[in-house]
């Protein structure tokens, strides 16, 4: 199972998009330890998700290079210098899908609890019959 966050797994399946196919193959084989066979690139990238212990751990990866991660950053609108170092730009990624997790969360609403809505019939049934 993957140990990624929804923001963190779409996040990283934008920026492994602008990867060529040779280097998602051969990220699939080191990832997966050549036990998955993909079909084609997306069940490729699928792997490389769903087996990696974490987004950290897949931006580390020499194949994942840091031209790459900038280039998603900067389509994502995070503005940082270009000279900026690899391990900086990997903070930043995280950063922002955990910015974009709150958001979602936010976005989210509360689910309604079974004890509010006896209150609610409660008070229904009162003001009805009265």
């Amino acid at each position: 199972m993957s140990g990624l966050s929804y923001p963190e797994m779409e996040g990283c399946r934008n920026l492994l998009g602008l990867l060529d196919n040779d280097e998602i193959t051969a990220l699939c084989d080191t990832v997966t330890n050549r036990l998955v066979q993909p079909d084609d690139r997306q069940d490729a990238i699928r792997a490389i998700l769903v087996y990696s212990q974490s987004a950290e751990e897949l931006l580390r990866r020499r194949k994942v290079h840091r031209e790459v991660i900038f280039k998603y950053l900067a389509a994502q609108g995070v503005i940082i210098p270009p000279a900026t170092e690899k391990h900086n730009l990997i903070q930043h990624a995280k950063d922002y899908w955990k910015k974009q997790l709150q958001l979602k969360l936010k976005e989210t609403p509360e689910p309604v609890k079974t004890e509010n809505v006896r209150v609610f019939q409660q008070l229904y049934f009162i003001s009805f019959a009265t």
